[in-house]
């Protein structure tokens, strides 16, 4: 079996697979991570959608707001709303405590590894979660990945999966460097799409391999079918 290469996977990838658009502004992406607690895309976007109509996508209305008006939005979201409603809070009071309360504008005046550093900063945002808003954002065209895209393109040969998230990540951002382009819009398309196939049919427990796209390259598909 000859495997294709990372640019031929994408490729098939966007011919199969549909992905719904998120969010691409720096703080919004930020706010959309913490909008809820393990649920699903659709309902994701609901809540945030939700969020927009009740308080506003904007940091300074975010801090004005009264836990009459965040709580209702928290509990939506699943467990522990008192820590979300605490958490937009902090993204809120970070944001605001940038030049201008803009957070987009801090980040693009920025050196590449301070402006990771300042999105790390923010609730739930690791590596791969700042990696993503920089990619997303337009400010820096470097690989991204999370982990149901780093499960698949594991599967599917690109690297070996590594003792540790954090080493298995950063293999498979070296694959992203050395076999795919180096174009924020194909990266974007990369992150996502790989995510879409981790999510819907490489599943961690239990991949769907007659139903995925991948199957007929996918070297764990044919020790699968032994």
């Amino acid at each position: 079996m000859t495997r294709p290469s990372l640019i031929e996977v994408v490729a098939i990838l966007k011919r199969h697979l549909t992905v719904a658009p998120v969010p691409t502004e720096p703080f919004q992406m930020i706010l959309w991570e913490n909008i809820g607690y393990l649920i699903d895309d659709p309902r994701r976007r609901e809540l945030f959608n939700a969020f927009e109509t009740a308080i506003g996508l904007d940091p300074a209305a975010i801090a004005a707001a009264g836990d009459g008006e965040l709580a209702p939005l928290a509990k939506r979201g699943g467990m522990r709303p008192e820590t979300r409603v605490e958490r937009w809070r902090t993204i809120a009071r970070i944001v605001l405590s940038q030049p201008g309360g803009d957070l987009d504008s801090a980040l693009r005046g920025l050196p590449l590894v301070k402006a990771r550093a300042l999105l790390k900063t923010f609730p739930v945002i690791a590596d791969p979660g700042a990696d993503k808003i920089l990619l997303f954002a337009g400010i820096a065209p470097r690989p991204a990945l999370e982990s149901n895209g780093l499960r698949a393109l594991a599967r599917l040969g690109f690297f070996p999966e590594q003792a540790s998230y954090d080493r298995s990540y950063k293999a498979a951002i070296a694959a992203l460097v050395e076999d795919g382009q180096a174009d924020g819009a194909w990266l974007t398309d990369a992150h996502q799409l790989l995510r879409e196939l981790g999510k819907t049919t490489c599943k961690r427990g239990e991949p769907i391999c007659a139903a995925c796209p991948m199957e007929p390259v996918c070297p764990k598909a044919a020790v699968k079918a032994l």
